[in-house]
């Protein structure tokens, strides 16, 4: 995992325009940016979900489970996360 900067969250709540994608084309866009913001965390209520999240023009990516980020990316370690409300 990255370890450019890295920072815990109490609470995440994500919203706007949502993009699930495969963590494959999840990669591509981290490469796009030269410090990427990324959130990781677990959502769901009984069965829990992992997911790892970046922004690209206004659009939050989203991929399930864990990537392997770049040195370079700013990691934000969320305890509690939501999407949308």
């Amino acid at each position: 995992m990255g370890c450019g900067m890295a920072v815990d969250a109490n609470r995440v709540i994500a919203g706007g325009v949502l993009v699930f994608v495969e963590p494959e084309t999840f990669k591509k866009f981290l490469e796009l940016k030269e410090r990427p913001l990324v959130i990781v965390g677990e959502t769901g209520g009984f069965k829990k979900v992992k997911l790892t999240m970046t922004t690209y023009d206004g659009a939050l990516i989203i991929t399930r489970g864990e990537v392997e980020l770049p040195e370079r990316a700013v990691v934000v370690n969320a305890k509690e996360l939501s999407l949308g409300k």
